[in-house]
């Protein structure tokens, strides 16, 4: 049965993917999400009126491949074909978007199935409601929830047609013709070939997902184009600024832990108000990292879901520190919501 919906939702993606790009609409190909006219740069501040660094700062939500992918692979402990797991994270995902709102942010919301497809597939409008609010729609991509085990030998061309098909997915449940960022893949030589095929340009959040840990040469708050990818074990080519990359990679900050990225959800990482007291102290050393004249990033990640600390105020944690961290320094002009493309627009433009 599940086989017969992917059928007929494959097929649904295609006629979208056909109207929204005024092409004829395919028989029999692969949906995909053909690369977007180049647009003007959004034009960011690097310094302040006083002259010193802006730090460009985002929080970036990755939304898990929980239950059986497109792709008929299954992964994760739970299973987004269940309606009352996909409604509480759908609801978590509204309130994070509703407090971000509500200081001026704007999220960058990385999805894949099963969740784009569920969505679809119950009419949910979630993702669609994000976008027409100004959040980014980006990829989260699990490649062996979508490529299968072990996928680091498949092809450069089998990475693109399974990202195209996702990003589709997510075009279809949001509404969307332009979807640029991406994170994930990240143990595959030839991803930044096989994400510049799929239409993407915008890269971040690079861990190993052997160790949940990210290699200390991508730590920084300066973005630049990678000569290529890695392995994990290799970083010689991805640490190489090549001014003519097709890539954007965006680093999270200064972080002075390779766990940094997995903190949160380890034993010993002391609980949320533990990690966003790290947060803001990696913060704080990332301005003083920042450069003026330079574009300066600074972000991390939350999953609907994952906010568990405190039952009678679960999100209390994320409002306090945008309140008493973040909104002060957006007010002295220190700090300066962007998303995820918008900062890789602003380095662009340098």
């Amino acid at each position: 049965m599940r086989t017969l919906k992917r059928t007929s939702l494959f097929f649904a993606v295609l006629l979208f993917a056909s109207l929204a790009c005024g092409l004829p609409a395919a028989s029999a190909t692969p949906p995909s999400a053909e690369t977007p006219p180049a647009e003007a740069a959004t034009s960011l501040p690097v310094e302040n009126e006083a002259g010193s660094a802006i730090l460009l700062f985002d929080i970036g939500m990755h939304i898990e491949p929980m239950g059986e992918t497109a792709q008929g692979f299954p992964s994760g402990k739970s299973d987004y074909h269940k309606p009352q797991f996909f409604e509480r994270h759908v609801e978590d995902m509204l309130t994070l978007a509703q407090i971000v709102e509500a200081h001026g942010g704007r999220m960058t919301i990385q999805a894949q199935s099963p969740f784009t497809t569920v969505a679809i597939e119950s009419g949910n409008t979630i993702l669609a409601d994000l976008a027409a609010r100004g959040h980014e729609l980006a990829l989260h991509f699990h490649e062996d929830a979508h490529l299968g085990k072990n996928p680091e030998p498949l092809s450069v061309q089998q990475w693109c047609d399974v990202m195209k098909e996702e990003i589709s997915y997510i075009m279809q449940a949001g509404g969307v013709s332009d979807i640029r960022y991406w994170s994930g893949g990240n143990l595959y030589p030839n991803l930044y070939e096989a994400a510049e095929c799929a239409g993407l340009d915008v890269n971040s959040d690079w861990k190993s997902p052997a160790t949940q840990s990210t290699d200390m040469s991508l730590i920084g708050v300066n973005p630049w184009r990678p000569a290529g990818g890695t392995d994990g074990a290799d970083f010689t080519l991805f640490t190489q600024h090549d001014p003519n990359g097709a890539i954007v990679f965006l680093p999270e900050g200064q972080y002075d832990k390779e766990n940094f990225a997995s903190m949160r959800r380890s034993d010993d990482a002391g609980g949320d108000e533990a990690y966003f007291e790290y947060l803001k102290e990696s913060l704080y050393a990332s301005l003083s990292a920042a450069q003026a004249g330079k574009v300066n990033v600074f972000h991390f990640t939350v999953h609907p879901g994952e906010f568990l600390g405190d039952p009678q105020d679960p999100f209390g944690v994320i409002e306090r520190f945008l309140t008493e961290v973040v909104d002060p320094l957006v007010a002295s002009g220190q700090v300066q919501w962007a998303t995820y493309s918008q900062m890789a627009d602003a380095y662009a433009a340098k």
